[in-house]
């Protein structure tokens, strides 16, 4: 092998970056995905209620959901 080979092989190789090291899969990614924009729509519809009608209570209502809806979230991250 010359010097040009070594030279060849040492750069063809792509160097291993900590940025783009693969993850395993997580199977509860589009669960958490799904219960996360349910709980933003929600949080909002319910900040809308509660600010800008009548209705404060039902906004108050909406929003106590909305967080039910985050901690149910939050414990399956922590549990995977």
């Amino acid at each position: 092998m010359d010097t040009q080979d070594k030279h060849q092989e040492r750069i063809s190789v792509r160097p291993e970056h900590s940025i783009r090291q693969k993850r395993p899969h997580d199977h509860t990614l589009g669960l958490r995905n799904v219960l996360n924009i349910i709980f933003m729509i929600s949080a909002i519809i319910g900040a809308v209620l509660y600010f800008f009608t009548e209705h404060t209570r039902i906004g108050v209502y909406v929003v106590l959901g909305a967080m039910a809806v985050k901690m149910v979230e939050c414990c399956i991250r922590m549990l995977k």
